[in-house]
This record gives C-alpha cells, sequence and structure tokens, in this order.
C-alpha cells in the first residue's frame, strides 16, 4: 500500500533500486516540486561530467538517444497519467496513457497541444530544469492527492547504453509501474524557496523558443 506523503514541497533523489548496487557510472540527481496556486512547480539537479543533448523538434522522442528527464504524474484516484521529457537543451515529448495497459506504439500517445513551460541550464556539476506545469490543462477537476515519479536517461560518449534512474522504489526497470510512484497531497503552501531560485532565472521559455 502506498504511503501518503501530506507536503506541499518534496525532496527526492534518485536511485537504481531493481538493482542489488548502484551502476559504477551512476551519478546523483535530485528533484523538488511544490504547488504554487494550481501550477505544480518541479525544480532538477542532475551531476553529469558529459552532458548530452541536441536541439530537437517538439515531441521528438529524444530519450534514445541523449539525455532526458521524465515526469511521470497522475491523480490518484484515477488510472490515467502523463509522461513529460524535458532533454538538457530543453527539448520536450509529452505522452498521455489512459490507464487501460493497451499496447500502442509511442505515437498514439504524443500529446500535440503544449502542456507545460521549461527551462535547462548547464551547470558546473551538470544540468539542471525547471518546469511549470498548470494542473488544470491536464485534468480540468481538482484531486486532493496525486502520485508523482521522476526518471532519468543519463547517456556518456562511447557507451551504447544510458545509465537509467528513478525516484521511485521500482523492483524492477520499468518507470510504468505506477502502484509504487508516491502519493503527495498538494497543498496550497507558498513556495517560498522555490520563488527565491526562480528569480535568479529569466522567464521560462516555452520548449527552447
Amino acid at each position: 500500500m502506498q504511503s501518503t506523503i501530506p507536503r506541499a514541497r518534496l525532496d527526492l533523489n534518485f536511485g537504481q533500486p531493481w538493482l542489488p548496487q548502484l551502476e559504477p557510472a551512476f551519478t546523483q540527481g535530485q528533484v523538488f516540486i511544490g504547488r504554487e496556486n494550481n501550477d505544480l512547480v518541479v525544480c532538477g539537479d542532475f551531476d553529469d561530467a558529459h552532458v548530452m543533448s541536441d536541439v530537437f523538434p517538439f515531441n521528438f522522442p529524444a530519450f534514445m538517444q541523449c539525455d532526458a528527464f521524465e515526469i511521470f504524474l497522475g491523480p490518484a484516484d484515477e488510472k490515467s497519467y502523463y509522461e513529460l521529457h524535458v532533454t538538457p537543451s530543453n527539448s520536450v515529448l509529452q505522452l498521455y496513457f489512459d490507464g487501460s495497459g493497451a499496447r500502442k506504439a509511442l505515437e498514439e500517445h504524443i500529446v500535440a497541444e503544449p502542456l507545460f513551460i521549461s527551462q535547462t541550464s548547464i551547470t558546473q556539476k551538470g544540468w539542471s530544469v525547471h518546469v511549470r506545469i498548470p494542473l488544470k490543462g491536464l485534468f480540468p477537476t481538482s484531486h486532493p492527492e496525486w502520485v508523482l515519479s521522476f526518471g532519468r536517461y543519463d547517456y556518456t560518449p562511447g557507451q551504447t547504453q544510458p545509465v537509467i534512474s528513478s525516484t521511485s522504489p521500482h523492483a524492477v526497470c520499468n518507470f510504468h509501474r505506477k502502484n509504487e510512484w508516491p502519493r503527495v497531497v498538494l497543498a496550497e503552501l507558498p513556495l517560498t524557496s522555490l520563488e527565491k531560485e526562480l528569480r535568479t532565472l529569466p522567464p521560462f521559455s516555452r520548449f527552447g523558443k
């Protein structure tokens, strides 16, 4: 049974719980989230000695060939959920899953209408991402509890496979095991720590434009 975390601010670290120990090439990342009015705000910082990312068209599956940060979210009382990707170059992929479990091609899950705004930057340690998601644009009705998870694809030059990690306690390497995502109550509380960080950044750019 999932435990509920009744907080508006949540800090999460990445790991590889499906493995007996972390891969040698694993590097740490951290995500913190909060709610401001009806927006979910997500900030991520990732250690990465070799940031790999080109600029891709909107809704291109860049995670198959470059670094990517993935957001999984949906109401706790519904089966449906969204999967939102951002790369270091601020290329975006948006996917929707109705919760039926039916096998479909990736293209059938793509959401053409922009759902969120994002900004990325290269840092001394790697790269960072800031995302603002209007929750009512995803699910029009209000929900007291949400399930949230975050994934990461970390590519290294000369290696054919990325290092994959997650903030959820997945028993196997499958980010779509929604029953293992933590429940979160996103209360309406001021995000003072988030606001302080966001004030140091230029205004959000939509999909790198």
